[in-house]
């Protein structure tokens, strides 16, 4: 019988993931919850470790903390041993979304092998982007052409025809995985702790002969980064080291960056951790204000 799994990792942030847990629970799609808690310093695990008693939901703990992608694949690999479902439902503990999407995702893998990944639209910002070739990522480092491209390529999905629209990217909050493309591509490349993983898992795909999409009727609720802000104080600055050691492992490994390149991005990580520490610093002065 082919059963579809959710996993949500969590970081010292119980109280959101078990309310997102607890209210997915009462669905009939994922017929299975595994909670990883990524070895919070708090009484995380203890916290959630209540939720087992609901029989279909596994509650399990990493020794150390190695980021989202060894997290992810950590649960990932226990759903597959102890479960063997042929769909994964990966969310973060700051999404919201109902049974009806999570019903979509799931027909949405099985019935297009082509696609491994499928996501909804989220309703707050942006959740897909191209798959970035060098150009990409230096444009990535900046939050003010990154947000653009990203609003461009939604309102191009919005005029689309059809609900499966394929795109080269979709954001880690909340998305469908083929197992089997999980398998095949040894899932997320855990040298990242932060940031990148799912571009790098695009292209890992696509070197399979995987693509992405999205459903454009489909929404879901993602509080943006929560537990990330969380852990540094609502700071895209304190943050953005991360996303620089990510992207050089992208860098590397899959475009294989030359050494003018390499320099290139290193000063333009300059610039957008300058723009990033303008960003907070008024952020602090009209905190009440969109930016």
């Amino acid at each position: 019988m082919k059963q579809a799994a959710l996993i949500v990792l969590n970081y010292h942030d119980a109280g959101r993931t078990a309310a997102l847990v607890r209210r997915v629970s009462a669905y009939t799609v994922p017929e299975r919850i595994v909670v990883v808690d990524n070895a919070s310093a708090d009484d995380s695990f203890e916290v959630l470790s209540a939720l087992s008693e609901r029989g279909h939901i596994d509650v399990i703990r990493t020794k150390e903390n190695g980021g989202y992608a060894r997290g992810n694949n950590f649960g990932i690999l226990h759903a597959l041993k102890n479960i063997d479902p042929d769909v994964l439902l990966i969310a973060n503990p700051d999404v919201s979304f109902d049974e009806t999407a999570a019903r979509a995702l799931v027909q949405a893998i099985r019935l297009h092998p082509e696609y491994a990944v499928a996501a909804p639209l989220v309703r707050q910002g942006y959740n897909v982007w191209n798959l970035p070739a060098f150009p990409g990522i230096l444009e990535s480092l900046l939050l003010l052409s990154f947000n653009l491209d990203k609003k461009f390529i939604r309102k191009k999905i919005l005029k689309a025809s059809g609900n499966i629209i394929p795109v080269g990217v979709v954001e880690g909050s909340f998305f469908a995985l083929s197992a089997k493309a999980f398998r095949e591509i040894h899932g997320f490349d855990t040298r990242t702790f932060l940031y990148a993983e799912e571009i790098i898992l695009a292209r890992r795909l696509a070197e399979k002969g995987y693509g992405e999409c999205v459903l454009k009727n489909i929404r879901y609720d993602h509080l943006h980064s929560a537990s990330i802000k969380k852990r540094y104080n609502s700071s895209k600055a304190k943050a953005f080291p991360h996303f620089r050691d990510s992207f050089r492992i992208y860098n590397r490994y899959y475009l294989h960056t030359s050494e003018l390149q390499n320099r290139i991005f290193d000063l333009v990580y300059c610039f957008g951790l300058a723009e990033r520490k303008i960003f907070d610093a008024v952020h602090h002065v009209f905190p009440g204000k969109p930016l």
